[in-house]
């Protein structure tokens, strides 16, 4: 019997997956865009890492054409890295994803392109539920954080890169969905989760704190940026902070 549920012809899809220092998740989520059928291309961007992210990114690269590797010589943000995947593909409709997913399933990629693939929503926002209670909680206070969507790529001409710099991507690609009037729709997947910034072995807990710290003050100023609330003061405060 066949699948009813997921469209039988779609457009060009492309999978952007930005990276930094992620060697202990990555191979995870790179297992699942192998496997899902979906994508036409799977664009892989490493943002400067210092470990051994690059190598497992050429790994799953040698194995499946579909992939292409981007590098950057140094760390430049996560939206940078986003904006240079993007410039190497025209495909109308991106996939994009954190690369340190746990328990994602080719399922939960369908479900998040199959809206924007019928033309049910412009863009979808992933939400965990079921697999952690830390990021369950944090969905659920702040979903237009997410870093799981599905959209189509014109969208992004819409996004302030002032705004996008660093860790403001998310909430940079929210101001300007809702700015535009975009259909959003949410997409529950179910048992996803990734390790909370505090807890990576990587930073230790006080430098995941920093991190986070720092990832905050980003979203906040991102979102003074979108929103076009020019506050002099508080912008130079959160301009401040993000440097820490």
């Amino acid at each position: 019997m066949p699948d009813n549920s997921r469209p039988s012809r779609k457009p060009l899809i492309a999978a952007i997956l930005p990276t930094y220092n992620e060697e202990l998740n990555v191979a995870g989520v790179l297992a699942v865009l192998h496997a899902t059928s979906l994508l036409d291309e799977i664009i892989l961007v490493d943002d400067g890492s210092s470990d051994k992210t690059v190598e497992i990114l050429k790994q799953a690269a040698a194995g499946d054409a579909r992939f292409q590797v981007i590098q950057h010589d140094h760390n430049k943000g996560k939206g940078k890295a986003i904006f240079s995947g993007w410039a190497a593909t025209s495909a109308p409709i991106l996939l994009l994803l954190d690369a340190d997913l746990k328990d994602l399933t080719p399922d939960h990629i369908h479900a998040l392109l199959a809206p924007v693939i019928d033309h049910r929503a412009d863009m979808t926002i992933g939400l965990f539920r079921g697999g952690h209670f830390g990021t369950d909680l944090a969905h659920w206070l702040t979903p237009f954080l997410t870093g799981q969507r599905g959209l189509r790529a014109e969208l992004l001409k819409n996004i302030s890169h002032e705004a996008a710099n660093g860790y403001g991507f998310e909430i940079a690609l929210s101001v300007a969905a809702s700015q535009h009037n975009y259909r959003t729709r949410a997409v529950i997947l179910k048992g996803v989760w990734h390790p909370s910034s505090e807890f990576r072995n990587e930073r230790g807990f006080w430098g995941g704190m920093l991190w986070k710290f720092r990832m905050y003050a980003q979203i906040l100023q991102a979102w003074y940026i979108s929103s076009r609330e020019r506050y002099p003061k508080a912008k130079a405060f959160f301009s401040d902070i993000s440097k820490f």
